[in-house]
């Protein structure tokens, strides 16, 4: 046959490209490329192969590399790549399993690490809005009439030279603060006394507000819920709509555009939210508190060179052992930004704190893990019998310290999939979509689904979308709607069409009653029933929890003042409580992998737009920690 060798030809080609010859094409064509490990941890040793010993950095520590670890390969072998990277600021060279390396194609081989006199500057790439904390009140103001300045509410007055300082009528003032003292209200003013500039406290009727039209309106929160008023005054009927008298409830934000002495008490005119229409009415000032105002901020994004990346990485005083892993997460999400949260705690005091067992075991694990994962100290197994002590439903048992050291520490988790334990969990409006939350609760029995709840001003059935609660949960509370998403799906999603009964309302001894965040839900024989009794008591954050969005949005603002505003800003800090506010207590949930799991569904609501996002990582660094990687139980 005259074309045999032509066949042939073909035959190996077509075998070589589809890798039946057992040499993988990409393989063939790595040297010299970038590649990144996609082990949860990667052993490298001295030769091709695994009878090879493990290599060795020149402290003597075996080296193994973490996941999303760049490396540069130097030579293809069979089944094995040779490559160069850094190691604890070493550079070392070593052979790894090339199944374990995914080839970066478009990164080409690293540019080596920046020095301090490079002079690459950062580049701008846009503009983001960004919802802020309250800032201070500083409303204009004059006096309605002559009188004199008090020290404090209903204190002393203030003197210079032993003489009371005293205020013309319409002498201008700014409101900085107020207080109630005795059924009074006392505004808190700063001004401009014989060309110095004083504080000082006067009654607030003795004061009028700059309200020359509603663009220059105040803002205020109500103190307690109260009813809206169609005139000031007492007597004036009440404002109603559909025969409904309207009541604006406590917390709720208005903007006093208004006001008016009469002689008792001052009252406000106010516009608000009421049934999704803006509405205006008069409420007394007894029930008005002025508001740190909530504003929008601009923030310039700009995405650091590798120079300035490096500098910002040792100004935060990042250890060796996290940079590499960083590096890698900046190249691949320029936007993203990294702050080392200093604990100023000893690692091994952290983590003995963790591992105790009275009164309760702080981590639990799953009792079907492997024997490694499950702690066998006194009180969490018995010998004799060969069996784990449950603390927890039917399954969960303690996590042995081995489990406990690899879920804290931080430098398992600086991998694209994992690194959201670590994001700042305050509310961000511009990239915390419906369609993020959407993507957080597909595949369980709250997706694309409504419920119907008794509206808090009206009392009447209303009707709203799952997705929809979780944004009115994260305006109320300021904590990120992702986050209120992904905690519902960790503690109540049981399969993609069942929840437990924490959120069905029909348990005998707590019915109609809803906690979705199992709140209160500590260890024993029956936590949801704890957290059922806890909604159904109490009278804050919109308790008893009478609907579901009485407790999605109620339990958001326990969230945000219990946690998020004490500084357990991330999923990291919520689980491993290294805050020095009730420091190795306070911690949400005794499951161990608890800010891992969250982790990676947060992640998945990023998906399609990472690389427009900047995120904040708080990342959490220990003082004496281990220059290894704490590894996964074996």
């Amino acid at each position: 046959m005259k074309n045999r060798g032509l066949w042939t030809t073909f035959l190996i080609v077509l075998l070589l490209s589809t890798g039946f010859l057992g040499i993988n094409r990409e393989r063939v064509q790595a040297a010299g490329q970038t590649g990144v490990v996609t082990a949860s941890m990667l052993n490298i040793r001295t030769g091709a192969g695994t009878n090879y010993a493990m290599l060795q950095s020149s402290a003597g520590t075996q080296v193994q590399l973490a996941n999303g670890t760049q490396v540069t390969i130097l030579e293809t072998l069979e089944g094995w790549y040779k490559v160069s990277f850094s190691f604890n600021g070493e550079s070392l060279t070593g052979y790894a399993s090339a199944q374990y390396i995914a080839i970066n194609t478009e990164a080409g081989t690293p540019s080596p690490t920046p020095t301090a006199t490079a002079t690459a500057k950062a580049v701008p790439i846009t503009t983001y809005r960004y919802e802020t904390t309250y800032k201070e009140i500083n409303v204009p103001a004059q006096m309605s009439q002559k009188t004199r300045i008090y020290k404090k509410a209903g204190g002393k007055q203030l003197k210079i030279s032993k003489k009371p300082i005293t205020l013309e009528k319409k002498k201008k003032v700014t409101l900085t603060d107020e207080k109630l003292v005795k059924n009074k209200k006392w505004f808190r003013i700063s001004f401009t006394y014989k060309k110095k500039k004083y504080t000082g406290y006067v009654q607030s009727s003795y004061v009028k507000m700059t309200l020359k039209k509603p663009a220059n309106a105040t803002i205020a929160n109500l103190k307690k819920a109260a009813k809206v008023h169609t005139k000031a005054g007492a007597s004036a009927p009440y404002k109603k709509l559909n025969k409904v008298t309207v009541k604006i409830l406590k917390g709720a934000t208005v903007k006093i555009t208004k006001e008016k002495k009469l002689p008792k008490i001052k009252w406000y005119k106010v516009t608000f939210d009421y049934n999704g229409k803006q509405r205006t009415g008069w409420v007394s000032s007894r029930y008005v508190k002025l508001a740190k105002e909530k504003t929008v901020k601009k923030i310039a994004v700009t995405a650091l060179s590798d120079a300035e990346f490096e500098k910002a990485m040792t100004a935060q005083g990042f250890p060796d052992s996290y940079k590499q892993s960083l590096r890698v997460l900046h190249k691949a999400y320029p936007f993203w930004q990294f702050q080392a949260y200093h604990t100023g705690v000893d690692w091994q005091t952290a983590l003995a704190a963790e591992c105790e067992l009275e009164p309760e075991p702080l981590n639990l694990i799953s009792n079907s893990k492997s024997e490694a994962w499950k702690s066998k100290e006194a009180g969490a197994y018995d010998a004799k019998t060969g069996k784990w002590k449950v603390f927890d439903g039917s399954t969960w048992v303690a996590a042995s310290k081995e489990a406990i050291a690899y879920y804290m520490d931080p430098r398992n988790f600086l991998t694209e999939n994992t690194v959201y334990q670590f994001e700042l969990l305050e509310y961000q409006s511009q990239y915390q979509t419906k369609d993020g939350i959407n993507m957080i609760l597909n595949n369980t029995p709250f997706y694309n689904k409504s419920f119907t709840y008794k509206d808090l001003a009206t009392g009447k059935d209303k009707s709203i979308s799952y997705t929809d609660a979780f944004v009115d949960a994260a305006k109320s509370s300021g904590v990120s709607p992702y986050h209120l998403a992904s905690r519902v799906r960790q503690e109540v999603v049981t399969s993609p069409t069942t929840t437990s009964t924490a959120v069905t309302g029909t348990t005998s001894q707590y019915p109609g009653i809803y906690n979705f965040y199992n709140i209160g839900a500590y260890s024993s024989s029956n936590p949801v029933l704890n957290g059922l009794k806890w909604a159904s008591t109490g009278t804050t954050y919109l308790r008893p929890w009478t609907d579901r969005y009485r407790s999605i949005v109620g339990g958001a603002q326990y969230i945000g003042s219990s946690y998020i505003q004490k500084g357990q800003n991330t999923g990291y800090l919520q689980k491993f409580n290294v805050t020095p506010n009730g420091r190795f207590s306070h911690q949400y949930m005794t499951n161990v992998e608890a800010a891992y799991s969250e982790a990676i569904k947060t992640k998945r609501a990023y998906a399609g737009f990472l690389d427009k996002v900047p995120i904040v990582f708080s990342i959490p660094v220990y003082e004496n920690m281990p220059a290894e990687l704490n590894p996964a139980p074996q």
